[in-house]
């Protein structure tokens, strides 16, 4: 379960930033997400539910040494060397960022807001650009304090729905 944890605030970091939150001075404003913030998750359109991955890439920032230490840390917590994977991660050619389908796993039955969505997934986002070699990931198999609303209402967008099944 604790591993199952890390490889989600992974995957929700990896998956923000490849929804497009390369930081060129876009419409970071979000107005256009202001009226989706109290809609259920399960009740989003698929464009909705885009325009809600392009405002959380606007307003998100995640470094590849962000990425990179996170990885390395990651390993180190697996029993890899974090300053070695940290290196490899750190030389390997930038790669171009592309905007993507969201995940909306888990999203159907979700009782959720966009607004309790949206704070989990920053709240992920910044425990992600918290974690150095020196402090590794927490693995206490918790989703971070800003995640408890999503986490009671709709523990599969978490990853936590389905297990042992």
């Amino acid at each position: 379960m604790t591993r199952m944890k890390l490889v989600g605030v992974l995957m929700a970091g990896l998956a923000l930033a490849a929804c497009g939150g390369d930081d060129d001075g876009g419409d970071a404003g979000g107005n256009s997400g202001g009226d989706l913030e109290g809609k259920q998750l399960s009740s989003l359109t698929a464009a909705e539910t885009q325009q809600v991955c392009q405002d959380l890439a606007a307003s998100i920032t995640l470094t590849k040494e962000d990425v990179c230490e996170f990885s390395g840390a990651f390993a180190g917590a697996f029993g890899g060397d974090c300053e070695a994977t940290k290196a490899e991660c750190m030389s390997q050619p930038e790669q171009p960022t592309q905007g993507g389908e969201c995940s909306t796993t888990g999203f159907t039955d979700c009782t959720a807001t966009v607004a309790e969505y949206k704070a989990c997934m920053t709240a992920q986002i910044e425990a992600m650009k918290a974690v150095t070699c020196a402090t590794p990931p927490d693995t206490s198999a918790e989703p971070p304090a800003g995640c408890a609303a999503l986490n009671e209402k709709c523990p599969e967008v978490l990853g936590g729905g389905a297990e042992g099944t």
